[in-house]
């Protein structure tokens, strides 16, 4: 089962994070398991155990990589008002947003 994490609305600064174990079909809690106070449910950072190596992370990203498996690649403008496509074929040349 996934592992979801709650902030306690308690008005305490830094607000408390709890981490609860619950089915993903489940509806989100409202009240804490022990303390009965109430809770929601925010989005965290994943939590990620991965072998890698920055030159691993630095080829799996790499141009050529990205457009054998489809992806396609945005980065920012010199004038930083909009996205050049630096990788894949298809696709917008350009987005503003």
């Amino acid at each position: 089962m996934p592992v979801y994490q709650y902030q306690i609305l308690n008005g305490k600064t830094p607000p408390e994070i709890i981490e609860i174990e619950e089915r993903s079909d489940a509806s989100p809690s409202t009240i804490h398991p022990i303390t009965k106070e109430p809770i929601k449910r925010i989005i965290g950072s994943p939590s990620l155990f991965l072998k890698h190596s920055s030159q691993k992370e630095k080829d799996s990203l790499s141009k050529e990589n990205l457009e054998r498996h489809g992806f396609l690649r945005y980065e920012r403008n010199a004038s930083g008002d909009g996205y050049e496509r630096t990788a894949g074929k298809s696709g917008p040349s350009s987005v503003k947003p």
